[in-house]
């Protein structure tokens, strides 16, 4: 059933745009086609888009409907409309796909949003490829992150008014194959600015073009790779992109065409990455490190440096060590299993099927059991170290973040896109669900005061959860937090915000914020030496590492790395922080000089 919008007070912040030519010409109609049975953030973004389309119309003299029966898109129901939106969806069924065809043959007109335009080879729609310039969906980033993004067709009315560029807020950025921009009928209009490379925590993208915005001119249509989460509206800039395209689509003007060369842009490029990629036995001083293009571990002996290479699976992508049992478990996504290395060996002993694509690993010394979640899982995977057999947690336990509170045998998981932490009970499987934020990204514990830390990125605070009373509080901190790591021996908590290029540093004691430290731009790890009090943060953008003073909260340098650094780990004994980098190279920076030395291969 089609729904009248009616004007309602925005829930956000929006520019009141009024164009001159909109409130003289014919009154022009819009239907937006959403779904709610899809990811939550597609929903939010939906939810949030039709009270944007509602008063944007009512502001500029249009009428817009709305529904979530895609069975209205017929031919009786779409020659009504001058323009059709879908925000979060599009249609499966071959009538429904007729109909579409037809009305943008016949000259209609389409705003498609991010998910919309998604298809792969299980879409099974030829024309709809076509229709998008030949892109097929390929990869993307994730989580969500802000990005700059360049505006390349300066004389498309989509872009009126808008900068040379701009940041856009939170989202999931897709890479196209082959790109939209070499079709001879694309004209790109906005593109992700490679200033913005590496981007990404779990998946991220590290070079190539990636248009964001696009027009295929046989058609009267606009894609917009934007519309993941709640934050999308929040940029007065990209507002007024969303509505120029709409009274461009709706005015029946031609756009000025520009000639370029399709031969000028490399293919845009991704990979994976975990914060998990490096970790150090604090027992024997050894450090194991990730090489994804190798399917191989890393191990160094952080005392002599000598290093060796043990293989794994494919793709391995993150590991965790178990001190008690000195046994390191590594996640191979490519390959859908388990490595168990023997840490007195350094030889890969065992290999445990766990089904596709693991990610996330969490080993339990308190229990020998070891927590693998899967990317596209719905269950976790636990292995019991003991004799390597699994079992399946129950239904929808997956979770994105995994953090272990060893000495209270207590384990936190959450879902980036859910509002709950679940605290599991190692000994009894007990688990109780405690509201704190969604778009958790970075957790750690604190055993000795018993309270765990979750950085909220879409919220520029942290979650401090009280173990003892399993309430909750929240700690302002810089924008999109990520990563965060905690100093059990002096009670401090510090906190990477991603957006502001700075590290919040907190009193786990009393939950007071001490300090912002600015650091090299885009920090997306934190590692602490507790011992010798200092705090390692790596840029993967800026390609360095900065290193602050514990005592005073003062930078005492930042080193480069030619590595992409993503993931740190520090062996407080030697001094030394061991930084894994994108593409398998391994690097540590003394201490005590910022001497970086190039280790293994």
């Amino acid at each position: 059933m089609i729904k009248r919008a009616v004007f309602v007070v925005a829930l956000f912040v929006l520019f009141a745009l009024k164009v001159a030519q909109a409130q003289t010409s014919p009154r022009f109609h819009v239907l937006a086609f959403y779904t709610t049975e899809t990811e939550p953030d597609h929903v939010q973004f939906a939810q949030q888009a039709l009270d944007y389309f509602r008063e944007l119309g009512h502001l500029n003299n249009f009428d817009f409907d709305a529904t979530a029966d895609w069975s209205e898109l017929n031919g009786d129901t779409l020659k009504k409309y001058q323009l059709v939106v879908w925000l979060n969806g599009a249609p499966t069924k071959p009538e429904q796909r007729a109909a579409f065809e037809q009305y943008m043959t016949n000259g209609g007109a389409w705003l498609g949003f991010h998910f919309s335009g998604y298809n792969d080879e299980s879409t099974h729609w030829p024309w709809f490829v076509d229709f998008m310039g030949g892109a097929v969906f390929y990869d993307n980033s994730w989580p969500p992150m802000p990005a700059k993004i360049r505006v390349d067709a300066r004389e498309h009315p989509a872009t009126a008014g808008l900068p040379e560029s701009y940041v856009a807020p939170n989202n999931e950025w897709y890479i196209w194959t082959p790109s939209p921009r070499l079709s001879k009928d694309v004209q790109v209009l906005l593109t992700l600015d490679p200033a913005n490379y590496p981007l990404g925590l779990k998946g991220i993208l590290t070079q190539g073009d990636l248009p964001i915005v696009w027009t295929n001119t046989r058609y009267k249509m606009v894609y917009m790779n934007i519309g993941h989460g709640d934050r999308i509206f929040t940029s007065d800039i990209q507002n007024r992109l969303i509505a120029n395209a709409t009274f461009w689509l709706t005015s029946g003007k031609a756009a000025p065409q520009k000639t370029v060369a399709k031969n000028e842009f490399p293919p845009a490029v991704g990979t994976e990455i975990s914060l998990r990629g490096v970790a150090v036995n604090p027992k024997t001083s050894k450090v194991y490190a990730v090489n994804t293009v190798n399917g191989t571990v890393t191990v160094v002996d952080a005392v002599t440096r000598i290093a060796k290479t043990v293989k794994v699976g494919a793709g391995p992508e993150a590991l965790d060590i178990n001190p008690q049992t000195n046994k390191i478990y590594v996640a191979n996504t490519g390959s859908a299993s388990i490595s168990v290395i023997d840490g007195n060996t350094d030889s890969a002993t065992a290999t445990i099927p766990v089904g596709n694509f693991p990610y996330r690993i969490a080993a339990n010394p308190a229990s020998d059991k070891i927590y693998i979640s899967k990317t596209f899982g719905d269950a976790m995977i636990v292995i019991d170290g003991k004799t390597n057999t699994t079992q399946s947690m129950a239904k929808g336990s997956a979770a994105d973040i995994i953090a272990v509170n060893a000495e209270a045998n207590k384990l936190y998981f959450v879902h980036y896109e859910g509002n709950d932490v679940t605290v599991l009970n190692g000994a009894t499987n007990a688990a109780i669900q405690v509201p704190a934020g969604n778009h958790i990204w970075g957790a750690t514990v604190d055993p000795s005061t018993d309270r765990a830390y979750f950085s909220l990125t879409g919220a520029s605070r942290i979650a401090v959860l009280d173990g003892k009373t399993n309430t909750v509080t929240y700690v302002p901190t810089g924008e999109f937090p990520c990563a965060i790591a905690a100093d059990v021996v002096n009670h401090r908590v510090y906190v990477a915000n991603y957006a502001t290029g700075s590290v919040s540093v907190i009193d786990s004691s009393n939950n007071n914020l001490l300090a912002t430290v600015a650091v090299a731009q885009h920090p997306q790890a934190v590692a602490i030496d507790p011992v010798n009090k200092r705090v390692y943060v790596a840029s993967t953008v800026g390609n360095s590492v900065t290193v602050i003073d514990e005592k005073t909260n003062a930078v005492v340098g930042t080193v480069k790395t030619d590595s992409r650094p993503y993931a740190i780990a520090v062996d407080s004994q030697t001094d030394t922080a061991f930084v894994a980098g994108v593409g398998g190279k391994l690097v540590l920076v003394e201490g005590k000089s910022l001497k970086v030395v190039t280790v293994g291969n």
